[in-house]
């Protein structure tokens, strides 16, 4: 190849790649400034902490993920309106719950097996958010005591519903047999006990506080939450704890 080719080819990879820069640069700043005006209209009507934005796959509509990865919803700013709800394909698959997932899954690298309490040793893997003294926590509690699963349950009291759940979530913690103190909770039988003047250790106070930093961190608002087998399932869904064992 002549000197004057390679050049005029270098020149040209020169000019593309310039041209790319350009508009990857147009395009963040143009959701740059659609996450600021979202962030500020969304204040009006809900409690929402925009995180992201990226374009949806309707053109001239951006899709925004918030709270931690927790709500997707959509906004077009030619018309200035806000969407809740879903986007489905011509297969009738809803785009909006895979990019749930997607979000939901990717917490799964954020969360330190090491700081929870491990029950059980079965095949089927299970991260539990749960609250001692949450009705639909105990139900799930008393679904998988008997499966095939290995549990990795992280305590997280809603103390506004729930003001002595705390206290027990630290009974737990404080146990020498975590795992039956577990299930003295999550049945009730320290119902009626007084945990309130229990010692409780630094050792026990900081691994509290370690498994509510974790809960935090991913975006744990409600119990009970489970990720089974790498699928995220909020709430006690029985029907989907048995699609999922299944599996």
């Amino acid at each position: 190849m002549k000197k004057n080719s390679k050049i005029t080819v270098i020149a040209l990879v020169i000019g593309i790649f310039a041209i790319v820069s350009m508009a990857v640069n147009i395009q963040a700043k143009e959701q740059e400034n659609v996450k600021q005006t979202i962030a500020a209209k969304i204040k009006e009507i809900a409690s929402i902490n925009v995180e992201a934005v990226e374009k949806s796959p309707i053109e001239g509509i951006y899709e925004i993920v918030a709270n931690k990865g927790s709500v997707v919803f959509y906004y077009a700013p030619k018309s200035e309106l806000i969407i809740f709800g879903e986007i489905y394909d011509k297969n009738k698959k809803s785009l909006t719950q895979e990019k749930r997932d997607q979000l939901q899954a990717s917490k799964l690298t954020d969360i330190p097996l090491d700081k929870a309490i491990k029950i059980g040793t079965g095949k089927n893997k299970v991260i539990e958010f749960t609250d001692p003294d949450c009705p639909y926590c105990r139900q799930a509690a008393e679904y998988f005591k008997n499966k095939n699963v290995t549990k990795y349950v992280y305590l997280i009291p809603i103390t506004q519903l729930h003001p002595k759940a705390e206290e027990k979530a630290k009974y737990i913690l404080a146990a020498e047999d975590k795992v039956k103190a577990y299930y003295e909770v999550m049945s009730g039988a320290k119902d009626k006990d007084d945990l309130s003047s229990q010692k409780i250790s630094k050792e026990v106070n900081d691994m509290y506080q370690v498994q509510q930093s974790i809960g935090n961190k991913i975006g744990i608002t409600g119990t009970p939450a489970f990720w089974i087998n790498g699928k995220y399932v909020p709430g006690a869904n029985i029907k989907m704890f048995d699609t999922l064992l299944e599996k």
